[in-house]
């Protein structure tokens, strides 16, 4: 075992298996990430637009409970500025703005997907009546889900 400095400045331990970058991080990019999609109501935004395409504000507000308008207006506030989501606005009496996700954002839809399928497999007994563990294949039965993670890996 041999002792380094590691990621941000901390000390780390290198072990046989250890997984390490081929280049050096200035931050984080666990940490980067996590500054904007770890905020409260941020992944279901994204989820809700990306994978039921929902697009108006008062059906995202109808889609996840407890969230309340203002945070809802700032987290998109917030994703449009990262450049993970983008508002159309189309003209029609009155105005009906949309969300859509950026390529940014839908970079976002892998990374939902595994969790769906870690959660699916250790916390069945919270998310399934039957309490069953399940995988991805036994989720979604079309191709789709499986044509998001192979395209995101490719990359």
């Amino acid at each position: 075992m041999q002792s380094t400095k590691g990621q941000e400045g901390t000390s780390t331990k290198h072990y046989e298996g250890v997984l390490l970058p081929q280049v050096k991080f200035v931050k984080c990019p666990i940490r980067a990430s996590l500054g904007v999609l770890g905020k409260k109501w941020t992944i279901l935004i994204i989820r809700d637009i990306g994978f039921c395409k929902i697009e108006r504000f008062n059906r995202l507000l109808e889609s996840i409970s407890g969230l309340t308008p203002r945070v809802l207006s700032m987290r998109l506030k917030e994703l449009e500025k990262e450049g993970l989501i983008e508002c159309l606005k189309e003209n029609k009496t009155p105005m009906m703005v949309l969300w859509r996700l950026t390529e940014k954002g839908k970079d976002t839809l892998p990374i939902l997907l595994m969790l769906t399928a870690f959660s699916s497999k250790w916390y069945a007994d919270f998310i399934f009546e039957d309490k069953k563990p399940r995988n991805l294949n036994e989720i979604f039965s079309d191709q789709k889900a499986k044509d998001i993670i192979m395209q995101y890996l490719k990359d």
